[in-house]
């Protein structure tokens, strides 16, 4: 029986599908390679448990797409015997190597199965060969789960288990609002003994290595999700001929070109050796939705030849530049930031594809840990320039069994927006004849260097980006309203938005060097410690956009289709409960008019049908 994408927590608040839809949009021409996201641990959020359950792991990777992780990091061990790849550390014996009978147990409050295997062993065929014993139990599902040392694993969970919830997740977010890239970093592991389960695997060589295209990791994943890989030969392709490529696609899902190099030949061909698209252009111009990279390989595995799936997994190391992290819960930055005093060129602050070793937080049910900390930690490795990698079980449950705790982490990666904001993001904005209001974005001081939505008539300077140096910044020579504000920048600069969290670090950090009398986030003074910056949504509410007062929405050309998709969840939450009263008072109303007219018939004689009162 197959499983599918199947998410029972989504991010269904207006404001932070708002706020995260934001941020997708303004690093859209970003190269993948310098945009920060979630990570998370499969083995930690999914396994944590030791149960490697087939329906739960379903549940648990549904629920972490559904809350925004884009980044997967899976351990993917070989079972030699089964010949194929599945989540559980320990090899589970084949079944036409092995004789069972099964009985049951009412030891314990569920049902409870021992199954006593007797072992093919190829070395000894002695008919008085000792049995051994794996006790289990059947789940809820009716799948077999076998204990196996600290291990529960199911035979039922292995790659297609991961490909059929993927393709369910692209499937059912195929619309420009919820489409997003999704990258799976596949850690190789050799399936320990099922007699010896927590002791090392051993060296698999030869024909024991996967061969065939049902057993390769790169064939089969490279099959079964070929209609959503962006793959290494496309980016070849793509490199080798920007004109045909990336430069072919409109103008606002081209790559911004300060960010890679760029070679020129004598016909005027583009190429690069080193850049990457951006996301506007793998998921709207390509509709490619996941990227693969191989990460670890056990020393067991060292003969198998990886070079087999270069057409479909990038090698180690090509998606993931791992940084050590050492942050204090502030955000302060100390050795493993990216952020680099003076900085104007990326090669001078190189981010590509850095993701910390792990969120340096310990995280238990015991622990005197606020969500505020949490939040400043994490703020401060994507400030950095780094995806957070979240590979802690916290507070000891998994996210099948609660969700919000990875949620809070996923929604903490958030870069720009203070919490809360854009404020307003369910409300109806303006309208012809209307004015508008709390639809201009500014950088608040006080806050960090976290944005927030105000009203677009306020007096506030505005931030200038030098050029187009991602980060190198100026400031408006004075105060202005939005729609006035860009004209006041410096010759040499324009109005500009960061477009990634190094680069808003950038920025924030800059303005802090102004002199107090122009910028002071401990003043009273709000022009003093709040900038405007090139984003706003006042032609529809929860559409941010750049380019001053009169940039349009990409999403509609109604004006208010995207304002009514947002504010979905709260109008059907109003229409169920409206439904629900109405269904009960007919209900009500129906029950009391059958009891009248039996009443009724009773009084006129009429035959009356089952147990009078």
């Amino acid at each position: 029986m197959s499983v599918s994408y199947d998410a029972e927590n989504t991010l269904d608040d207006a404001t932070w599908v708002a706020a995260l839809l934001s941020e997708r949009d303004v690093a859209g021409q970003i190269p993948i390679n310098f945009v920060t996201n979630p990570a998370v641990s499969l083995s930690s959020a999914c396994f944590g448990a030791g149960l490697y359950d087939r329906e739960d792991a379903a549940k648990c990777i549904s629920n972490l797409l559904a809350v925004g992780y884009r980044r997967l990091a899976l351990d993917l061990y070989w079972s030699v015997t089964r010949r194929t790849w599945t989540f559980c550390p320990v090899n589970i014996p084949a079944r036409a190597d092995v004789t069972v009978s099964a009985y049951t147990s009412t030891t314990t409050e569920s049902s409870s199965t021992t199954i006593m295997t007797t072992t093919t062993d190829s070395s000894s065929t002695t008919s008085g060969a000792a049995a051994a014993s794996i006790t289990g139990y059947s789940d809820s599902h009716g799948d077999t789960v076998y204990e196996l040392g600290p291990y529960r694993c199911t035979d039922k969970l292995d790659l297609s288990t991961l490909a059929e919830i993927l393709v369910g997740y692209f499937q059912d977010t195929t619309s420009e609002l919820t489409t997003y890239t999704t990258y799976l970093v596949l850690n190789l592991h050799a399936a320990s003994s099922d007699s010896a389960p927590t002791e090392p695997a051993s060296a698999v060589t030869g024909n024991d290595l996967p061969s065939s295209q049902t057993e390769r990791v790169g064939s089969f994943l490279g099959l079964d999700l070929r209609d959503y890989l962006y793959s290494p030969s496309q980016l070849a392709e793509d490199r080798s001929n920007l004109n045909e490529s990336w430069y072919e696609v409109e103008e606002s899902y081209m790559p911004i070109v300060e960010y890679f190099t760029i070679h020129k030949d004598k016909k005027g061909l583009h190429s690069t050796p080193d850049g990457w698209p951006s996301s506007k252009y793998i998921q709207l111009a390509k509709s490619d939705r996941v990227i693969m990279e191989y990460g670890s390989v056990d020393p067991q595995l060292a003969t198998y030849d990886l070079g087999q799936d270069q057409d479909t997994i990038f090698p180690p190391g090509y998606l993931t530049t791992e940084t050590q992290t050492s942050m204090a819960t502030n955000g302060s930055g100390t050795p493993g930031c990216l952020y680099k005093a003076g900085a104007t060129e990326v090669s001078q602050a190189n981010s590509s594809w850095a993701t910390s070793n792990g969120i340096p937080v310990a995280y238990s049910a015991s622990d005197d840990i606020t969500m505020q900390s949490l939040d400043d930690t994490i703020a401060g490795i994507t400030g950095c320039g780094m995806s957070p990698m979240l590979n802690s079980t916290l507070f000891g449950q998994t996210a099948e069994v609660n969700v919000d705790h990875y949620r809070n982490v996923s929604l903490a990666v958030s870069w720009a927006w203070a919490i809360g904001e854009p404020e307003g993001a369910d409300s109806g904005g303006g309208t012809q004849g209307v004015p508008t209001f709390d639809r201009c974005a500014i950088m608040d001081l006080s806050l960090g260097g976290r944005w927030r939505a105000t009203n677009c008539t306020e007096q506030r300077r505005a931030a200038c980006r030098v050029g187009n140096s991602p980060f190198e910044w100026a400031l408006s020579n004075s105060t202005a309203e939005y729609k006035f504000v860009s004209g006041m920048c410096p010759t040499g600069s324009s109005f500009a938005v960061p477009r990634t969290g190094l680069e808003n670090t950038y920025l924030y950090k800059y303005l802090l060097t102004q002199p107090q009398s122009i910028i002071n986030p401990e003043s009273t003074d709000l022009s003093q410690r709040e900038v405007y910056i090139d984003f706003n949504s006042i032609q529809i509410t929860s559409c941010w956009v750049s380019g001053g007062p009169g940039a349009s929405c990409p999403y509609a050309s109604d004006p208010q289709e995207l304002e009514r998709r947002t504010v979905l969840v709260a109008a059907i939450a109003g229409f169920v409960i409206l439904v629900i009263t109405a269904l009960t008072l007919f209900i009500k109303c129906n029950a009391n008019r059958r009891n009248s007219r039996r009443r009724k018939r009773v009084i006129e004689g009429w035959e009356y049908e089952g147990v009078p009162s």
